[in-house]
């Protein structure tokens, strides 16, 4: 503000000054040509005389001179007349000047008149040189008026200058005063822009610590979570009666389910970390909802009825990741379930609506009659770890991250979700994606509960030299008895270094290679197999690992493994990937041999 009103002051001043000089300069002007005209009259009055005394010493050549100069004084006159008739100052003088001038001129005119007989000297004494001295003296005073004013205006401007400079000095203070407190300021923002990135560094820092020691905690849950469903995958394909089927199906169930809270934890911290990436596929929709609905926790029942309906509009192959709309569609029905004792479950499926791009909103819709939620409660089903009611937790269990899963799923599907529910009469939760139709697809993979039946005669179909390569016990040897009941005898390593040498020893066709080991991990060992045969296609190596977390895929793809199969392992994933790679394998020892033999 005080900036402001000084620019305003000097603006103003400026204004003031350039209209101060304008006047100044017009009186200047005026008052100078004045006085010119005064003396230039005084001039010409001094020259008549002078002709007028060379007349009188019988000069008549100075008639006509003196006619001229009377003329002239005629029309110069003019001068004493306005400083008579105006508003100056010095009125009084220029009158008497002007009476003064006009009797002389008539004087001398009276004395041209008698033709060079002039008068005598007394009269013409009175006559001559009486104003001279009027007009000198008027001269005078209007000098002494100019140089008055011209001393004013030199005071004025000098009194300017002092105000100029006292004007500068104080916006000079006021900037040296607010660049200090600006510069304070800055320091202040600067200091507390340092606090926020090392709170920043640190929170990175410890989301960093977080993830690597949910890395580590999920490496170690899964590898003996592996072992108790690999194990009871195994049991449950063995000679058992009826009661022993029941509890090997049992504990596999419950590995399951903890390794689903397992997997949330992991979903979770992916999400969170921003490394969850859409694979979408050409996917028949309405097979992945009917695959989904095989696989709830709980079927339908006389007291619980739960069903599905699929609008006509919905086109049959839509451009989607099905495995996590699969996931995100078990969330939302697996919480009715949860939350339902009788009534009914629904989901619906349409599309609600298609652009001229042909990207389309298909919409979902879970209707269940079950317990409810309170209005003041629905904002809070979306968040981490948070229950709507702590009672549920008791009741029903749960981690409180599969709706909050969901959500973000939905959000990376550049969808919406709505709830509308209440206490007591149930709850319905609509969301939609977008996606696009297609012609043609891949058939949605199934996660059903049956166990499929190991093919024993598949050594016979495939016969191949298998290296196994876990630095755990368990995992060894369950691979190993999966291997087994596939036909296949293998060697096993407990290490990375181990399993190099035996390379070096023996020629093996499929490596199933551990990536966390001990004195040497599974990256490197690769890395010195692919050097030792200098084949990169051959021996095929599968990478068995328990980190789900991140790029654990793509380091062993990296490190020059063809494969991944990730911990825990069902036994139908190990046949499912010998299956894949074995007629590659016969081909190229076919190839080699032919060319050894030619």
């Amino acid at each position: 503000m005080v900036k402001l009103l000084l620019i305003l002051a000097i603006i103003g001043g400026g204004i003031s000054l350039f209209s101060y000089n304008k006047e100044n300069t017009a009186y200047f002007k005026q008052k100078q040509h004045l006085v010119d005209q005064l003396v230039s009259l005084s001039n010409l009055l001094h020259s008549a005389h002078y002709a007028y005394i060379n007349l009188i010493g019988a000069d008549s050549a100075q008639a006509d001179s003196l006619s001229n100069y009377l003329n002239t004084l005629g029309k110069e006159k003019g001068i004493l007349e306005v400083l008579s008739q105006g508003g100056e100052s010095n009125k009084a003088e220029a009158n008497v000047a002007l009476t003064s001038l006009e009797s002389e001129l008539r004087f001398y005119s009276g004395q041209l008149a008698q033709n060079g007989n002039v008068l005598d000297v007394g009269e013409a004494g009175r006559k001559m040189g009486a104003t001279q001295p009027l007009l000198d003296k008027l001269i005078k005073q209007e000098r002494e008026e100019l140089k008055v004013r011209i001393s004013q205006n030199d005071g004025f401007y000098e009194n300017l200058g002092f105000l100029v400079v006292s004007v500068g000095l104080l916006v000079l203070i006021m900037n040296i005063v607010l660049y200090f407190r600006s510069k304070k300021s800055l320091q202040k923002q600067m200091a507390h822009a340092k606090e926020i990135h090392n709170a920043k560094l640190a929170a990175q820092s410890a989301n960093n610590a977080k993830s690597e020691y949910l890395a580590m905690i999920s490496h170690e849950i899964r590898t003996p979570m592996n072992g108790v469903l690999g194990m009871s995958n195994l049991l449950m394909q063995g000679s058992l009666n009826e009661e022993q089927k029941e509890y090997a199906k049992t504990i596999h169930h419950s590995a399951e389910s903890l390794l689903r809270i397992v997997n949330d934890v992991l979903d979770f911290s992916r999400i969170e970390a921003g490394k969850i990436q859409l694979d979408k596929t050409t996917t028949n929709i309405r097979e992945l909802i009917a695959q989904t609905f095989a696989i709830l926790p709980k079927k339908s029942s006389e007291q619980l009825k739960i069903e599905y309906w699929v609008d006509e509009s919905v086109p049959q192959f839509v451009y989607i990741d099905q495995i996590r709309l699969k996931q995100v569609l078990l969330n939302f029905l697996g919480n009715a379930v949860k939350f339902t004792a009788q009534g009914s479950i629904t989901l619906e499926c349409k599309v609600i609506d298609t652009d001229e791009t042909g990207f389309m909103r298909l919409g979902f819709i879970v209707k269940d009659t079950g317990i409810g939620i309170a209005e003041d409660r629905i904002k809070l089903l979306f968040k981490p770890f948070v229950q709507v009611d702590h009672t549920t937790v008791r009741k029903y269990g749960g981690t409180g991250l599969g709706l909050n899963i969901a959500y973000n799923l939905i959000s990376m599907m550049e969808g919406k979700v709505k709830v509308d529910s209440v206490v007591g009469k149930g709850s319905i939760f609509t969301f939609f994606i977008v996606t696009k139709e297609m012609s043609g697809g891949q058939k949605a993979k199934s996660n059903d509960d049956k166990q499929p039946i190991l093919d024993v005669a598949l050594s016979t179909l495939y016969p191949l030299n298998i290296l196994v390569v876990d630095d755990n016990e368990i995992n060894l040897m369950l691979i190993t008895k999966t291997l087994s009941k596939l036909g296949y005898e293998c060697k096993k390593a407990s290490n990375g270094q181990l399993a190099v040498d035996l390379v070096k020893q023996n020629e093996f066709d499929l490596i199933f290679m551990d990536m966390q080991m001990p004195i040497m991990d599974g990256t490197v060992a690769t890395t010195e197999i692919r050097k030792h045969y200098r084949v990169y296609e051959y021996p095929v190596v599968i990478a068995l690992t328990a980190n789900a977390l991140g790029d654990g895929k793509d380091k062993c793809l990296e490190a020059g493994m063809q494969d991944f199969i990730a911990k825990p392992f069902k036994p139908a994933e190990i046949e499912e990937v010998i299956r894949k790679w074995a007629p590659k394998i016969v081909k190229y020892k076919d190839k080699t041999q032919s060319i050894f033999l030619s």
